[in-house]
């Protein structure tokens, strides 16, 4: 059994023009920004994707695994 995180959390930020989006992040508030999402729900889900597996966004990444798709 692997052991679940919760490295990665999700935070609101708003852009010049007041759009508001969310960042998926590591470290803390001024952490580093993992990936960023225009709902919460996407983020929520990244983020849930992440701390079970921190490994979740490279899967899939080598050519043996985009020939099979």
């Amino acid at each position: 059994m692997t052991k679940i995180r919760n490295d990665f959390r999700v935070y609101e930020e708003v852009t010049t023009r007041g759009k508001t989006f969310w960042r998926v992040k590591t470290g803390g508030k001024s952490g580093d920004v993992v990936s960023s999402c225009n709902s919460v729900n996407e983020a929520n889900t990244l983020a849930k994707k992440l701390n079970n597996d921190p490994w979740f966004l490279d899967r899939g990444q080598t050519r043996a695994d985009r020939v099979y798709e």
